[in-house]
C-alpha cells in the first residue's frame, strides 16, 4: 500500500469508532502514557493538540499542566510549524482549519540542550514497531524535529492500537518515534 492508501484506510477505521468507544480507547491510551517514568520525569511536554478522531491530548495537557510541567503546542505560520507554551487550555483558539491552537503573540520555543527533558507526542495515522510514522503528509513534524538534534528529544506516538502495524513505508527524512503508547500495549521501537 501506498501512504496515501494508509492514510485513507486509517481514518476510516478511526472515523468508524463510536463516541463511546474512542473516549474508552482513550482513557487506556492515557492512563498506560501516564504510569511511564518518561512522562513523569520529563520537565516538558511537546504535544499535538488532538482534533477530530485522533487520540484525545487535551486530557493530556491538562493533566501535564496540574503536574507542573511546561507544555508546548504548535502553531502552523505559513509553511513552518513552531511550538508555543500555553498555560491552560483556555490558551488555545481555533485556526481557520479548525484546530486548537495557541493564542497570543508569545515568542516561539527556541531549542537548547541543557533546557531540561522534552517529551513530544507525535500524531500520526499509521505507526509500525521500528518507529516509522504516516502523518498527513505535510511533513511538519519532520521538519520541525529536523531542525534539532534528535537526541534532544523522546519522541512518543499515540495511537489506537489498530493504527499499529508492522512495517509501513518510510523514507531517510522521517522522523522516527521511540515508542508507541495504545490502548493495549506500549511499543518499545526498534
Amino acid at each position: 500500500m501506498t501512504k496515501n492508501e494508509i492514510r485513507t484506510l486509517m481514518k476510516e477505521k478511526r472515523n468508524k469508532l463510536s463516541d463511546y468507544q474512542r473516549n474508552e480507547l482513550n482513557k487506556k491510551i492515557q492512563d498506560r502514557l501516564y504510569t511511564l517514568d518518561y512522562f513523569k520525569s520529563y520537565e516538558m511536554l511537546f504535544t499535538y493538540v488532538s482534533f477530530g478522531s485522533e487520540a484525545d491530548t487535551l486530557a493530556v495537557i491538562d493533566t501535564a499542566l496540574k503536574m507542573g510541567k511546561k507544555v508546548f503546542v504548535p502553531r502552523v505560520e505559513g509553511k513552518e510549524m513552531n511550538f508555543y507554551e500555553i498555560d491552560s487550555l483556555n490558551g488555545l483558539i481555533r485556526s481557520k482549519f479548525g484546530i486548537l491552537e495557541p493564542a497570543g503573540s508569545k515568542s516561539p520555543y527556541l531549542f537548547a540542550p541543557d533546557d531540561g527533558k522534552k517529551l513530544m507526542l507525535l500524531p500520526g495515522l499509521a505507526f509500525d514497531r521500528n518507529g516509522n510514522r504516516i502523518g498527513y503528509g505535510a511533513g511538519y513534524y519532520d521538519s520541525y524535529l529536523g531542525r534539532y538534534p534528535t537526541n534532544g528529544w523522546l519522541k512518543i506516538g499515540l495511537a489506537f492500537s489498530f493504527q499499529v502495524t508492522d512495517k509501513l513505508p518510510a523514507f531517510s527524512n522521517d522522523i522516527k518515534v521511540d515508542y508507541i503508547v495504545t490502548d493495549q500495549e506500549l511499543v518499545i521501537c526498534k
